[in-house]
């Protein structure tokens, strides 16, 4: 198995190795880092969106970013028991009172994990891809930067899809990392007993969530906040299976 498809076939496994996770038994609170503080926490709220346009608010950005996505079926989710289950268990705790709850509606139709960030003219992904590509959300995952977000680990599902993954990323020059999708927002600081409820929702729920997605396209996706709450859907690259 080569490097480049490590990170696709094991992301768990491959954020650990990196020290990427967040040390919950080196701190006592989860404090929203900076980034976060400037660049989701002003977008969490439910007024109604303008179209991408040069007039920019707090958080936004302009000229917009393309990136190839790969999309997230939010109902399939949605269905899913062990998604179901964590979802209960974050509104039953202390820590509900700090979700952005509007959220996983607002960003319903579009949830997804960055396969390839930052796209420059000229350097987009093809009109067709040809290989069949399968996924596995897994979760839930909280990183040491961005702080206020709890993810959800995208791996492939097989060795195939991890190498097509892996060929696109390569052909677009873009890093071979893990996949996260950005699910739940925080809106303020983690602290005492709601802390130590969170990690052990995480700790609980990361290995019991596993939802298999086939794909049926990638995303071309501009957007211009890091929520893609202001965002278009640019362009549909459809998968066919192989030997259509």
């Amino acid at each position: 198995m080569c490097e480049e498809t490590t990170a696709l076939l094991d992301p768990l496994t491959d954020l650990s190795r990196q020290g990427a996770a967040y040390d919950w038994a080196a701190n006592g609170a989860l404090i929203l880092d900076q980034r976060y503080r400037e660049r989701q926490l002003p977008l969490l709220d439910d007024r109604a969106r303008a179209p991408l346009g040069p007039e920019v608010g707090a958080a936004e950005y302009w000229p917009p970013i393309r990136s190839a996505v790969i999309p997230i079926d939010s109902g399939r989710l949605a269905a899913d028991d062990g998604i179901t289950a964590f979802l209960d268990d974050l509104r039953r705790s202390d820590v509900a009172s700090l979700v952005w709850w509007p959220g996983l509606a607002l960003r319903a139709d579009r949830m997804h994990a960055t396969l390839v960030g930052g796209i420059n003219e000229g350097g987009e992904l093809p009109a067709q891809l040809a290989p069949r590509i399968e996924v596995m959300v897994r979760g839930p995952w909280i990183g040491r930067f961005n702080t206020g977000r709890i993810y959800l680990p995208v791996q492939a599902a097989d060795l195939a899809s991890a190498t097509a993954l892996a060929r696109l990323r390569t052909r677009a020059g873009a890093d071979h990392r893990p996949l996260l999708a950005g699910y739940v927002q925080l809106t303020d600081d983690v602290t005492g007993d709601s802390y130590r409820q969170l990690r052990d929702l995480v700790a609980t729920h990361q290995s019991r969530i596993a939802v298999r997605l086939p794909l049926s396209e990638l995303w071309l996706m501009d957007t211009m906040d890091d929520l893609v709450l202001r965002s278009r859907l640019a362009a549909r690259i459809p998968l066919r299976a192989s030997g259509s």
